[in-house]
């Protein structure tokens, strides 16, 4: 059933940490190695320009960053979770506890603190529905803290051939019952556990996969959409991962929806920056001016194993 309840889940503030750092694609092509084919691909096809890097930054020092500003002003006491959404199975070296780290430097004593991950680049749009049943379960004014992103450890781990680059960013989401903020009003996910082996695929089962991702993609949108009680007409903005325009264009085409509706400026800027990338564009379309209260907004992503998620918002006026 659709959250519509005044009670139900808002995003009461969303804040992105990108570095102003970038690396043009035909650097970066030379660094890791692409040859000239896949880099023309890449940009003149798939639209990508420049990625996001974090230089001497960890995952960590990001994380700490928009954590911070997105608590402030909070009485953190009231903060009961923290939790990392990330994509690669490892951020850090083993060993390390970084969320506990984090919980310290933050100052959320009140807080439990845990990491989610295996759902690729989903992660942060279905910790929203987590998160959301865990506050059920704790005082009218409990709060959480969602933070999203990665930095790229190696090369070998930033090129998905033939689809997109991975840069560094994060973003972090404060997020209570109620309240001001965007309101969570629909959620939608799909996994197709026959592509489990994400980039070790075998080259026909990765062919048959790209071929069900643009309609299992839409479906998923609309699933969400449905779960909302709401159309395709009604969405104002779709606030996507950055993997490339060309995906988003042709899905565009499936669902039948102007491309301009689709928001994709952070494309050619960033690259796809692992779950955080709905969050990123989240406030990147909000500073620009795009998102107006009351708009209904459709946060999307996807993950090269076969997850789909999809989370309807209606933006208020303190998002």
């Amino acid at each position: 059933m659709a959250v519509t309840d005044a009670a139900g889940l808002h995003l009461r503030t969303v804040v992105p940490y990108v570095s102003g750092e970038s690396i043009a694609v035909t650097d970066l092509g030379d660094r890791i190695g692409l040859s000239r084919g896949e880099v023309v691909l890449l940009t003149r096809f798939l639209g990508l320009d420049r990625v996001a890097t974090a230089g001497q930054l960890t995952t960590p020092d990001m994380l700490l960053d928009c954590g911070e500003r997105a608590l402030a002003g909070v009485d953190r006491s009231r903060v009961r979770y923290l939790i990392h959404g990330h994509t690669m199975s490892h951020v850090v070296p083993a060993g390390l506890r970084p969320v506990d780290q984090l919980r310290r430097k933050l100052g959320l004593d009140q807080a439990r603190a845990f990491t989610m991950s295996h759902l690729d680049c989903v992660t942060g749009l279905f910790a929203l529905r987590v998160v959301e049943r865990l506050l059920r379960a704790e005082p009218a004014d409990a709060t959480a803290l969602i933070l999203l992103g990665e930095k790229v450890l190696t090369g070998s781990f930033q090129h998905l051939p033939g689809t997109t680059l991975l840069g560094d960013a994060a973003a972090a989401a404060l997020v209570g019952l109620g309240g001001p903020g965007d309101a969570l009003v629909g959620l939608a996910r799909r996994t197709l556990g026959g592509y489990h082996q994400g980039s070790d695929m075998p080259a026909e089962l990765r062919h048959r996969y790209h071929r069900s991702y643009v309609p299992t993609l839409a479906a998923v949108m609309r699933d969400a959409l449905d779960d909302a009680g709401l159309r395709l007409d009604d969405v104002s903005l779709v606030l996507p991962h950055n993997v490339n325009r060309f995906s988003w264009h042709t899905t565009a085409k499936d669902l039948g929806l102007p491309t301009d509706r689709i928001f994709l400026a952070n494309v050619p800027k960033l690259a796809h920056c692992f779950g955080a990338d709905p969050f990123l564009n989240l406030a990147t379309a909000r500073a620009a001016g795009a998102v107006r209260p009351g708009d209904t907004l459709l946060l999307v992503s996807a993950g090269q194993s076969g997850m789909f998620c999809a989370v309807v918002v209606r933006a208020g006026e303190d998002g």
